[in-house]
């Protein structure tokens, strides 16, 4: 749990950057308190209402996905598995 909350922490802050905006600034957009990112990060957990503060404020949205996405089955040519072993 904890990888996939650094990386999500991780596009929200790269996109920030992007903006030219330091921390402060994406937690003041954010609505959220100057301490808000180092507990994230010490965090195990977060509620996703902060995490889609942090997103909204920097023009992303949180969403799920499968697994394995289809384009990495389409691209190892796996889309298709016969019954019969070949």
């Amino acid at each position: 749990m904890q990888e996939k909350l650094d990386q999500l922490l991780s596009q929200i802050l790269a996109a920030a950057r992007e903006r030219g905006w330091d921390q402060k600034t994406l937690l003041r957009r954010a609505g959220l308190g100057p301490t808000t990112l180092s507990k994230l990060k010490r965090a195990r957990d977060a509620r996703l209402s902060t995490l889609e503060r942090l997103a909204n404020a920097v023009d992303l949205t949180l969403s799920l996905g499968p697994r394995e996405p289809l384009l990495e089955h389409l691209q190892a040519r796996d889309l298709f598995v016969s019954g019969d072993g070949d």
